[in-house]
């Protein structure tokens, strides 16, 4: 199998769905390739190291904002 530039797919958060480590390091970062298409495009296969995420974007937004240490926090 051949795959083309074309085919790969790669992580947008708020664009498209939130994918993550199988091994629970967390989401995968924008800008990073999770998977290829079929030539039809019809068929997504994503890297045996990536799944699809259970939780939704507000839920990574939200833990990402939690862990952020540069974030400031006016009482």
């Amino acid at each position: 199998m051949k795959i083309k530039s074309t085919q790969i797919i790669y992580s947008e958060h708020d664009y498209d769905e939130c994918f993550e480590y199988i091994n629970k390091e967390g989401r995968v970062p924008d800008g990073v390739a999770v998977g290829f298409t079929s030539e039809d495009e019809k068929e997504l296969t994503l890297f045996t190291d990536i799944i699809f995420s259970k939780y939704d974007h507000n839920y990574w937004n939200n833990l990402e904002l939690e862990n952020d240490t540069n974030r400031l926090i006016i009482p």
